[in-house]
């Protein structure tokens, strides 16, 4: 008897410990075998599979009913396509260890390599899944399983794909190697495609594994095929911030190219030109070449000029042309150059398909942008378009393709062998029944109706492009099928009768006139290039001076004056705030445009108008704004931008400038600044210069019978031996284009038009700050100049200086 309890108990135990076995963990159970299990797994993990599999074989012989040994000999025999093998082996280890999920999870992935063997795969997943809730390989190759699914593979009720399954993944596991990855190819498909969700999945799987064989093209992908360029750019951005130099050449210029797809890049836009020009000048020789290429911008003089050029002149006429065109003097960057480089870039990646660099959809498109409308569509051969276009939103789209076709251009696609007319057709293109018309027919065949059911299968891809601004609709057409967009073949219309050859020379004389190919010739003769900046507000109206006065250390001064109405600030009631600040940039261009010196500030904060004033209001309250800064000499451009904070209205003008060099020891004499008033004071304040309050008066218009303000600085008066300065001061006020006398005594007889005032001055100091009131009760309205002429006694030299200014009628 106890000879039997003893057997009886040994046998419960050894049942025990082979439970045990079962469901310990593999790093456990793997010390018995070191020498054939571990070392195994150690060539696994180096892809030296071939080796691993002797190894796992051997460990199996050892002790068969080791489930790990099973399930790693299955793992080596996947990863050598070896999948019936596989699949044997998996099975074994889930005998041996039938609580113990991965047995179950490497019957799964190897079911799904298998025919008809995805409802096996799933029911082996599922299990280790109810094993294992956690274990994120389960579910990530779950969600495989619905993948790829044929519809006749479909189950009613069933996932449509693996999402659900691949989001649990990632939840369970936030680096895993390809959930993000799939997880993203379910957002990205049909029918019901969510783009923006497929971008993140594929942006977070390239974060979690930057060498995943696909994800970053299928990112790229998705960016390109929805113009998602803003979301792609802000993504990409943030790559860049966090990983800094580790990141890839690559992804910096997909950052690049996005952000200068997306026409968002206000804020950086400086350092996106200048990252451009980096990316540009990294380009093979051919690739940079279509980014400075002129030919799709220049006019035909500066074109030729610039084509028969070479070396440095060719560089300079490239860089002229572009700064002649920047839309916004005022900032170092060249806005509408950068915008070139966007619709390059964009005509690159959609234009290209049949032609380098890009077919006539991409000319067109460097030169005008983006249309207003663009319609792809498919037409038939011999068919018109009367039956193809759907209202867009846009009425004065669909004004422009209606008149098109009731009178202008209409559409046919074929092999441009002659057609004939036949009655309905006249009708319909003379503007009557504008119905569905498949009406043209070849004049070779007896029976137009017969002949075109037999060419139904003949379809042409078409494109409609509308640009409101300039009243035209171009169309495109693939005509041979491989990609290349031209404009349509010339047709030669016939008619079996009199009325229908009269009728057809009538429409191929409308047709040639409305062709599509002549009125893109027409509008590129007349404006070979065009682009309207985007501000981002509505326009900034103000009146500007710039006058130069000599700093301390004898560099010359900008003096900036402003007078901004108040009405365009809004008022409190809109929302945007109950103060603004004003953005102020300023920039001074060489006589080939180039930026030679720049600088910004800004002015504020303002309390906005507590209710809306009025632009035709009788005494427009007005903001009168000072400015200064530090510039080099010379003849400029002078361009200044103003920028409201809460409105976001811009204004931008320029001007030319003389600068004076105020470096000499000879006299000198700084520019003359006009004020509504000039009031000595002792008190500090944004006008004051030299103890003087100067309101300054930038628009330079009087009402007759206001006093003139002057205000000018003289430097290096000669000095006697008494100490004392000696000069004499003549004011002259001349009708524009009348020369000024700079002489008291040269006043003509009868001269009633020149206005003139003498005075004499001493004092004991080399620099004098000088200002006077001039009267203009006598002059009628209109445009004058005031020239000051300034005669140092002691030296015997003269200096002038002119400044030009309105009376207007109060």
């Amino acid at each position: 008897m106890y000879q039997i309890k003893l057997v009886l108990l040994l046998g419960l135990l050894g049942l025990s410990l082979q439970v045990s076995a079962q469901t310990r963990s593999d790093a456990t159970d793997s010390t018995t075998f070191p020498s054939s299990l571990e070392s195994g797994k150690i060539l696994y993990q180096q892809g030296r599979y071939d080796e691993a599999l002797a190894l796992f074989q051997q460990a199996v012989k050892q002790d068969g009913s080791s489930a790990p040994a099973h399930y790693w000999l299955g793992m080596t025999q996947y990863a050598l396509g070896d999948f019936r093998e596989a699949l044997s082996s998996f099975r074994k280890a889930t005998l041996q260890g039938k609580n113990w999920a991965p047995g179950y999870i490497g019957m799964g992935k190897t079911y799904l390599k298998l025919k008809n063997r995805k409802m096996d795969a799933r029911n082996a997943l599922r299990t280790a899944i109810r094993l294992d809730p956690d274990n994120a390989d389960a579910q990530y190759h779950l969600g495989m399983s619905y993948m790829n699914v044929k519809k006749v593979d479909a189950i009613v009720g069933s996932d449509r794909d693996g999402r659900a399954f691949f989001k649990k993944a990632v939840e369970l596991n936030p680096h895993h190697q390809d959930a993000y990855y799939q997880l993203g190819r379910c957002y990205d498909s049909f029918p019901k495609p969510e783009y923006g969700n497929a971008m993140e999945a594929y942006f977070n799987q390239y974060l979690v594994n930057p060498d995943h064989d696909r994800t970053f093209e299928r990112f790229t992908n998705v960016c390109f095929r929805t113009e998602a360029f803003e979301k792609g750019a802000e993504l990409l951005w943030q790559l860049v911030e966090e990983s800094g130099e580790a990141v890839t050449d690559e992804v910096r210029s997909l950052q690049l190219q996005f952000s200068l797809l997306s026409g968002s890049t206000e804020r950086q836009l400086n350092q996106l030109q200048e990252a451009l020009e980096t990316y540009i000048s990294s380009l093979d020789s051919d690739e940079r070449a279509v980014f400075r290429d002129l030919s799709h911008v220049a006019p035909p003089e500066e074109l030729k000029e610039w084509q028969n050029a070479e070396g440095s002149e060719r560089d300079a006429l490239w860089q002229a042309f572009w700064d002649g065109r920047d839309s916004n003097p005022a900032t170092v960057e060249n806005e509408r150059l950068v915008e070139h480089y966007r619709r390059v870039l964009y005509a690159l990646n959609h234009f290209s398909e049949g032609q380098h660099p890009y077919d006539r959809r991409g000319e067109i498109y460097v030169r005008y942008g983006t249309p207003d409308d663009r319609r792809p569509f498919l037409m038939r051969r011999l068919e018109t378009t009367f039956s193809v276009f759907q209202p867009s939103a846009n009425p004065a789209v669909d004004a422009i393709r209606e008149r098109n076709m009731r009178s202008g251009y209409v559409l046919r696609v074929g092999r441009g062998d002659p057609v004939a007319l036949i009655d309905e057709e006249i009708m319909q293109l003379q503007g009557f029944d504008l119905g569905s018309v498949d009406l043209w027919a070849s004049s070779s065949e007896g029976d137009p109706f017969g002949l075109l059911k037999r060419l139904v299968g003949e379809t042409y891809k078409e494109e409609s492009w509308v640009y409101v601004p300039h009243n035209i609709e171009l169309y495109f057409v693939d005509q041979m099928g491989g990609g290349k967009f031209d404009y349509p073949l010339q047709m030669i219309y016939e008619g079996g009768d009199p009325l229908g050859v009269i009728t057809g020379f009538k429409l191929m004389q409308r047709f040639d006139t409305h062709h599509p190919q002549r009125v893109a010739a027409n509008l590129i003769a007349e404006r070979p290039e065009e682009y309207l900046h985007d501000f981002g507000g509505d326009p900034l109206e103000y009146a500007f001076d710039v006058v130069s006065f000599r700093a301390d250390d004898g560099a010359t001064e900008l003096d900036l004056s402003y007078s901004i109405p108040v009405w365009q600030f809004g008022d409190v009631s809109d929302g945007r705030g109950n103060s603004t600040r004003l953005e102020h940039q300023v920039t001074l261009r060489d006589s080939t445009m180039s930026p030679a010196f720049t600088h910004t500030f800004g002015f504020g904060p303002f309390d906005r108008p507590k209710r809306q004033l009025a632009e035709t209001q009788v005494k427009v309250p007005v903001y009168t704004l000072p400015g200064s800064v530090v510039a080099p000499p010379g003849n400029f451009t002078l361009a200044v931008q103003v920028r409201d904070e809460s409105s976001q209205r811009t204004g931008v003008y320029r001007k030319p400038v003389t600068l004076s060099d105020y470096r000499g020891r000879g006299l000198l004499i700084s520019d003359l600044k006009l004020a509504n008033s000039i009031t000595p004071t002792t008190n500090p304040g944004p006008f004051v210069r030299k103890g003087l309050n100067i309101v300054p008066n930038p628009g330079r218009l009087y009402p007759s019978g206001q006093l003139v303000f002057v205000y000018y600085e003289v430097y290096n008066l000669a000095i006697d031996d008494a100490g004392r300065t000696s000069y004499e001061t003549l004011y002259e006020i001349t009708p524009m284009g009348m020369p000024a006398l700079r002489n008291r005594f040269a006043r003509p007889p009868g001269d009633i038009q020149t206005v003139m005032s003498f005075f004499e001055g001493e004092g004991d100091s080399s620099e004098e700050a000088e200002y006077t009131a001039l009267d203009t009760t006598d002059l009628e309205a209109g445009e004058y100049v005031l020239t000051v002429t300034l005669t140092d006694r002691h030296a015997g030299t003269s200096v002038t200086k002119s400044v030009n200014f309105m009376v207007v009628k109060p």
